[in-house]
């Protein structure tokens, strides 16, 4: 850092007050993985069955001209998702009919509303389906296993924040209760995230700060921060505007602030 605010500085040990909100990352992060992981159950139940039975019939099947489709849909979601659903009504030679629920979800431009032939084994008639299902039947089972995937994804990257706020708690513990050297640095936000690069050192960290604070710009041209490292280095932390996530006393912030008006002076 320019040697105004080096001078400025307390060469005693200061302690980090960041606004990391470790609680908070993680029920977001709890709730978003259950969003998730809900989601999963949800496509699960309804596509599983149907693919497993369909498996079960599909060397086998025939077309059953005696069994109805009472109503069926396809719908069209994100412009190839196509979710599909028919109810099937199978007469019985004693006793009432069988009505049998069917949902299909494959990738597709458009499946669109067609016709569609009922198709099962006459010796397993609660397992009957319609030619759409047997014909998409790789392609369902592809589907389930690509949306699976996204969704476990999902799940992950939930975590991901919570994790990653913990870990920054870890680090500045490490630093808080040093003496800190103040360095120049470079940042850039990216929605909650505050990516500090070093100057001296290049090194670029990223601080979950959200939008609680605006950070102590030195260099406004130059786009120059300050921010500190330990007495050893380490990964630099962005100071704010009005340099209260140190525990600074009123005469050690006053100090930075007028280096800071001595550099932008002389600039």
């Amino acid at each position: 850092m320019s040697d105004p605010i080096a001078r400025a500085f307390p060469a005693r040990p200061l302690r980090i007050k960041a606004p990391l909100s470790a609680w908070r990352a993680w029920l977001l992060g709890i709730l978003g993985f259950l969003l998730f992981a809900g989601g999963m159950v949800a496509i699960s139940i309804e596509v599983v069955p149907v693919l497993a039975t369909d498996y079960q019939i599909r060397d086998t099947a025939v077309a059953l001209p005696k069994t109805r489709v009472e109503r069926g849909r396809c719908r069209v979601r994100f412009f190839l998702l196509n979710d599909c659903e028919a109810t099937l009504v199978i007469p019985q030679d004693r006793g009432p009919a069988l009505r049998r629920e069917v949902g299909y979800v494959f990738f597709e431009p458009s499946a669109g509303n067609r016709q569609v032939m009922p198709m099962g084994d006459p010796a397993r008639p609660e397992l009957t389906t319609t030619d759409l299902g047997l014909e998409r039947f790789i392609n369902r089972a592809v589907t389930y296993a690509v949306l699976m995937a996204g969704m476990l994804a999902l799940c992950l990257g939930a975590l991901f924040v919570p994790a990653a706020v913990g870990r920054q708690k870890r680090q500045l513990a490490m630093l808080s209760g040093q003496v800190l050297n103040p360095v120049p640095a470079r940042l850039v936000r990216a929605r909650q995230v505050w990516n500090v690069t070093s100057i001296a050192g290049g090194q670029t960290v990223g601080w979950n700060l959200g939008n609680k604070g605006e950070p102590f710009v030195v260099d406004p041209r130059g786009g120059i921060v300050l921010a500190v490292t330990g007495s050893a280095g380490g990964p630099p932390f962005p100071l704010d505007e009005k340099l209260t996530w140190l525990d600074l006393t009123d005469q050690e912030r006053a100090a930075v602030w007028a280096a800071r008006a001595e550099i932008q002076r002389s600039t």
